[in-house]
């Protein structure tokens, strides 16, 4: 029997109703039309109708997850089924946006040697491996980092970039919270835990219970049951990412057009539309490899600055860097306008010239400026 049979069979001893009731396989369970599947089918647990699995003993959580002992767990099959009925169209969709980020991604945990390559599937469940994700409570991009613990980690978050929304960046730093949390409570499921619902809710828990298995924390109702929720959920994404064949996702995964990307350093603040012109690059696809600029500049106070862009325009703009430096610039002045303020009455007071104001606000309709309007002056 070769390796994708021996996974058929397994799932479908897994996922099946009874002996009793054998017409029922994995496709018929976790069929294309939604019905709901029957109760008895999430509530098997005698070892003898789930035998062919490995057992669970003795491994972590990602151990767990590869061979897929981890859906012992009678929570993790229930997720997976919610994710292959219902929350199949979400899964779909991050997959298909996983293509576009995954090499940046790895190239991240590349280093971060102590950090397990599978957490690399956790945006998924947190975003969809969308950058422009916003949650209910106003956490950001694919890692959904709340504000307060951004800036704890030092995300740059102002009105010119968003770095939460920045690929590199923000897996950098969710690499450096994970790998916090898991000295703190040396387990990978309590540091998913503290992940999502905090570190203090967590410990409140083990205290509370007396155990630090997180298994034991989720069934005593000592969690949130968003938090309780989040490994088998992770658990159950992770198991059909990496086993798309088998759940027969492959034809729905439509090929999506991705990139070879590097970072280019820029001496000073760039117009990205500029670069797109000059390096022959859609500037949709510039905001797609660069989601955490908020303007049409880089950063003026981070100059020099990288910015990602196709690997084969890299040379075009080594080559016409001098072209790309429209407004030279160092610094800037947040403004706001006050009554009888014009263009060319700031551009004298602050001794620059009108079109770099237009141009670095990119402002509609120059003559008809509004009180309180801010405007940002390059110096």
């Amino acid at each position: 029997m070769n390796f994708f049979n021996i996974r058929l069979f397994l799932l479908c001893t897994l996922l099946t109703l009874p002996a009793t009731a054998d017409a029922w396989s994995l496709f018929a369970l976790l069929g294309k039309d939604g019905a709901s599947a029957p109760e008895e089918a999430f509530t098997i647990n005698n070892e003898n109708e789930i035998q062919n699995l490995p057992s669970l003993e003795n491994k972590n959580l990602f151990e767990a997850i590869i061979d897929m002992s981890i859906c012992r767990h009678i929570e993790v099959r229930k997720f997976i089924y919610y994710y292959r009925t219902s929350g199949k169209e979400y899964v779909v969709r991050g997959i298909k946006r996983s293509h576009l980020y995954m090499d940046i991604i790895d190239d991240v945990f590349s280093r971060y040697e102590d950090i397990p390559a599978e957490l690399r599937l956790l945006p998924l469940l947190e975003s969809g491996f969308s950058p422009n994700a916003v949650s209910r409570s106003s956490a950001v991009g694919l890692w959904q980092f709340m504000h307060g613990t951004s800036r704890a980690l030092g995300i740059r978050v102002d009105s010119w970039i968003d770095e939460r929304r920045t690929i590199h960046r923000s897996t950098e730093a969710a690499l450096q919270h994970l790998r916090y949390l898991y000295r703190t409570f040396g387990s990978w499921e309590l540091a998913l835990a503290a992940y999502n619902g905090g570190g203090r809710h967590v410990m409140q828990a083990i205290r509370k219970t007396g155990t630090r298995d997180f298994w034991e924390l989720m069934r005593a109702g000592a969690l949130r049951k968003e938090t309780s929720e989040y490994v088998p959920r992770y658990a159950a994404l992770a198991v059909i990412y990496m086993n798309q064949d088998l759940f027969q996702l492959c034809d729905e995964i439509e090929p999506i057009r991705t990139f070879e990307t590097e970072l280019v350093e820029f001496q000073y603040p760039v117009d990205i539309r500029r670069v797109a012109h000059i390096s022959g690059t859609p500037i949709e696809v510039l905001r797609l490899y660069n989601p955490g600029i908020k303007k049409n500049f880089t950063p003026p106070d981070s100059a020099p600055y990288q910015l990602r862009v196709p690997a084969e325009a890299k040379e075009i703009l080594k080559v016409n860097a001098e072209k790309l430096y429209t407004l030279r610039f160092k610094k800037v002045k947040r403004y706001v306008v006050r009554r009888g303020d014009t263009i060319s009455r700031i551009a004298n007071r602050f001794r620059i010239q009108p079109s770099n104001i237009i141009l670095f606000n990119d402002v509609p309709e120059p003559n008809r400026l509004r009180c309180g309007q801010v405007l940002y002056l390059p110096l």
